[in-house]
């Protein structure tokens, strides 16, 4: 039964025992007795109203129970009442002006990773403070902040610091150097040493993929040269072939890396076909189109590179590259001076 009807029941039954001649009786019995009903019709209604809350009501349950058995007991009729008026109030309320969470679907910001830019000109005031001329103090400190720079700009200058004429910068720089290239070489020995176990198809093409990447860390972050720098290439290519050798399905990142290590070896035909790939992939046209041009450049097909500089004009670039999208477009008639700091570390 509805405990509505039970409400409204109790309600009833306590006006009918109000207007009942035992209300007019002065004998103990019948007091009792309509005291006794009374409580009774109070329980029924403080029940049926405890049900009717809403469940985050519910809890404690004996003492909001009580609190509804004293209403309705303390003001007879009219306590049922309130109560029933209260709740039903409350039920009554229109659905349309309940608030709920409704989710909302929103659109991403459009950012890109690769246009929060690395301002390469401070490379300039950085070799500035680090000559020979300027005192120790100030060397080493902006020594120190190199270690914020990404490690393609700043271990080349390091590298330079390596036959500085003070020791302490040369002590300095070797050890910025070696520390991070141990800490690569860390990463190769532990992975290396995890290929030799027993794996899952899944976590050989993970293994082969990190592998891949860390090898190619090294010659990227100009840690290693000459002929140790060709032999990490070759063996980041050859992490990457056998990575894409398993029946795992890759990503654009993997096929757009072996583009990379291709270019640097000088297979050019095998870099384009891999960049184009990684782009049918989902690899974005702002970081893979740079290289297709740098290979048509390569061959001298200069109006191929004008053609895929013409993708990137309406592309959300990194100053350096719309630096070099500006003079194929022929948005610049000569290089300005911002254009000059940028240019060279391309």
């Amino acid at each position: 039964m509805n405990p509505l009807y039970w409400t409204w029941s109790a309600v009833v039954a306590d006006i009918g025992l109000l207007l009942s001649p035992m209300v007019l009786s002065t004998s103990p019995m019948a007091f009792w007795a309509v005291l006794l009903a009374h409580a009774l019709v109070s329980v029924v209604a403080g029940l049926a109203t405890y049900v009717m809350l809403p469940r985050r009501f519910h809890h404690p349950r004996l003492p909001v129970t009580l609190l509804m058995f004293s209403f309705a007991f303390v003001a007879p009729v009219i306590g049922a009442i309130g109560l029933l008026v209260m709740i039903r109030a409350n039920l009554r309320k229109p659905v349309e002006d309940a608030r709920f969470a409704v989710p909302v679907s929103l659109d991403l910001p459009l950012y890109d990773v690769q246009s929060k830019d690395q301002h390469r000109g401070g490379q300039g005031a950085i070799r500035s403070r680090l000559s020979e001329a300027v005192p120790s103090g100030i060397r080493m400190q902006s020594l120190l902040t190199l270690q914020a720079v990404p490690s393609k700009v700043s271990n080349p200058i390091l590298e330079e610091l390596l036959s500085d004429a003070t020791e302490d910068v040369r002590l300095v720089a070797f050890g910025m150097l070696d520390a991070e290239e141990k800490k690569i070489a860390k990463e190769i020995r532990f992975e290396s040493e995890r290929l030799k176990r027993q794996l899952s198809t899944a976590q050989r093409y993970d293994s082969l993929r990190r592998l891949a990447e860390l090898n190619w860390e090294l010659v990227y972050a100009c840690l290693i040269q000459g002929e140790l720098r060709q032999h990490m290439l070759r063996q980041a290519r050859a992490y990457v072939d056998q990575a894409l050798a398993l029946s795992v399905p890759t990503g654009s990142g993997l096929v757009f890396l072996q583009g990379r290590i291709l270019l640097e070896l000088g297979d050019t035909e095998g870099a384009e076909q891999a960049m184009l790939r990684a782009m049918d992939l989902g690899q974005p046209k702002t970081s893979a189109l740079p290289y297709l041009a740098e290979i048509a450049f390569g061959r001298r097909e200069f109006v191929q590179v004008k053609q895929l500089m013409a993708q990137l004009t309406s592309l959300n670039l990194a100053s350096r590259t719309r630096a070099v999208e500006d003079i194929w477009g022929a948005r610049a008639n000569e290089i300005n001076y911002r254009d000059r700091k940028y240019l060279p570390h391309i």
